[in-house]
């Protein structure tokens, strides 16, 4: 079996498993690619190569911002931290948010926030509404690029890239009515995807935690604002 450590390599393996010639199927394994980082990425919710990071100064008097502009691959938000403050902003659904929309009055640094929408295209409001001076941290999942160039190397790890290939013999396989030998090659496909799994979960060192609405927010001091103080604990 050639090396395989890279987009094109991918796309040969999967074309001389099944006896079938590369140029001519080109854009038909390249969606096999995607698909099959797609599935990965849907099983491995957090997966750590998808892991990412952003600042973003915010512009005083001014509570939303699109996602877009403080991450361009962002797909999903881990935990959002004011570094300078010692301060994470704990996250509320958009409809808990509202409830306290009527009172949030107060400038200073946010302690609170909301997405409203997916992907880039969400829009992340924060509360209370920056004074200016205040750069957070956004810690979040990004969306798994799709390949297409030859040249083109996929995200997840090389030494897993097998997997991608087993992922297209499959779907050859089943697409000439194969539909036996399509399974055994996609049982394959499930047992190293879980080995990957496996293999990355135990070089994690630490527990990620994702913020719900129960979480505490570590603050230095207390705010007057009495709506704010139903979040705010001192860890």
């Amino acid at each position: 079996m050639a090396l395989i450590s890279s987009t094109g390599s991918i796309r040969t393996e999967i074309a001389l498993r099944l006896n079938e010639a590369e140029s001519d199927n080109t854009s038909t394994y390249t969606g096999w690619i995607n698909l099959a980082m797609r599935d990965i990425t849907n099983t491995f919710g957090f997966a750590p190569f998808l892991y990412a990071s952003a600042n973003k100064a915010l512009t005083a008097g001014t509570r939303f911002y699109t996602m877009s502009a403080i991450a361009s691959d962002f797909e999903k938000m881990n935990t959002v931290t004011y570094p300078g403050g010692d301060v994470t902003l704990q996250y509320l659904s958009p409809q808990d948010f509202d409830i306290l929309q009527p009172s949030a009055t107060e400038t200073g640094i946010p302690m609170i926030y909301t997405l409203r929408g997916q992907g880039v295209n969400a829009q992340l409001e924060v509360f209370p509404v920056p004074g200016g001076g205040v750069t957070l941290n956004f810690d979040y999942q990004k969306e798994i690029p799709s390949v297409s160039a030859a040249s083109a190397i996929p995200e997840i790890p090389e030494k897993y890239y097998e997997a991608l290939v087993l992922y297209g013999e499959s779907l050859g396989l089943r697409r000439r009515g194969r539909s036996a030998e399509a399974m055994q090659i996609r049982n394959e496909y499930e047992r190293m995807k879980q080995q990957m799994i496996r293999d990355l979960n135990n070089q994690t060192t630490g527990v990620r935690q994702i913020l719900t609405t129960r979480d505490v927010t570590r603050v230095r001091g207390r705010s007057t604002d009495p709506v704010i103080n139903m979040f705010n604990r001192i860890n």
